[in-house]
């Protein structure tokens, strides 16, 4: 594997789980493969219900099975129609960062442009492209003054993205999102199960997070493990992240938004409050890391009120919220939950 740059790198094994259509199907003929996507300041931003939002989503470096997908090649684009393929077993990411050995040299980043990645997807060859890298930054996912939008995206965190051809035209690997575009956000050593939205350390894999998913957009909304030069959170945090973005109250896996809520979030870490929220928002939930919502006022799909404690599917029951005033003064004085949202 290639040398890491830096500490606590968690490494991405891109999980290709190319899980073909919605329904969790795959189409025999590989031409009809579609890699599709699930879906500032504290102020109200858009979520997705959707977990992840590509066919790929992950995929073992080592050249194992990982979800019925196998990485079998990535080839660097050398120019003038020249291909060389990495150094087995050598791809890493690292601080959302590609890194391989080519021939023993070590190439990152940029290096990847043009790269062309191939799958066997039980069976089937599917091949994309990767055709462009670039920072946070440049990609406008970075601009915490923001009031309307929440892109707290690592600046110095590279962004990716991949196309795969049709036989007639190219398509992103992503769903396109209103705020992040078709961007993806490369995790290592992570999986996640895509029923529960449990998220898990996994080594010698590679995630692909679009940023029209939860798992991308938490990252997007400031909420990553391994961020380059901004705060990181731990794992727990990251997957009550994910689960704040999809309303997953339970935690379940069973979603209580859609496209578009808004929402706005404080949480313990000093990455977003609610400065900027309207005041019209009031508390929709208050979320503990390491399981469902430590309780819950409102639905943020329907906005309805709970007038009574809520019961989740397999018994457990939410409490109700206090008012406002009274969850700020446990938040204060008691650092009641870690995550804090409201909603219209």
């Amino acid at each position: 594997m290639p040398c890491r740059f830096r500490p606590a790198t968690i490494t991405l094994a891109l999980t290709a789980a190319l899980t073909a259509a919605c329904d969790g199907s795959i189409p025999d003929d590989p031409g009809e493969l579609e890699f599709r996507d699930s879906a500032g300041q504290g102020g109200p931003v858009f979520n997705t219900p959707k977990i992840f939002t590509s066919e790929v989503a992950a995929v073992d470096t080592q050249g194992q099975a990982l979800a019925g997908v196998v990485l079998v090649d990535v080839k660097i684009d050398e120019g003038g129609g020249q291909y060389t393929s990495i150094d087995a077993g050598s791809l890493d990411v690292d601080h959302g960062t590609l890194m391989a050995l080519v021939g023993g040299s070590l190439i990152e980043g940029g290096a990847f442009i043009g790269s062309q990645w191939t799958f066997d997807v039980k069976g089937d060859s599917v091949t994309a492209q990767l055709t462009t890298v670039v920072t946070s930054d440049v990609a406008g996912l970075w601009d915490p003054g923001s009031i309307n939008e929440l892109r707290k995206l690592d600046p110095e965190r590279l962004v990716y993205t991949f196309e795969w051809f049709d036989g007639d035209v190219w398509h992103t690997t992503c769903e396109e999102d209103a705020v992040g575009g078709a961007w993806t956000v490369l995790f290592g050593d992570i999986v996640v199960n895509h029923k529960l939205g449990n998220i898990s350390a996994r080594p010698n894999t590679v995630y692909f997070g679009c940023i029209s998913g939860a798992v991308g957009k938490a990252a997007l909304w400031g909420y990553a493990p391994d961020s380059p030069s901004e705060a990181s959170v731990p794992l727990p945090a990251f997957t009550t992240a994910t689960r704040m973005v999809r309303a997953d109250y339970c935690a379940d896996g069973v979603p209580h938004t859609n496209v578009g809520n808004p929402v706005a979030m404080r949480d313990r870490w000093a990455i977003n409050d609610f400065d900027a929220a309207p005041v019209i928002f009031t508390t929709e939930a208050v979320w503990q890391v390491g399981g469902r919502a430590k309780c819950l006022r409102k639905m943020r799909d329907t906005g309805a009120l709970l007038i009574v404690d809520h019961v989740c599917a397999n018994g457990q029951v939410i409490p109700r919220c206090s008012s406002d005033a009274v969850i700020e003064n446990r938040w204060t004085t008691l650092s009641y939950g870690d995550l804090w949202t409201k909603t219209p």
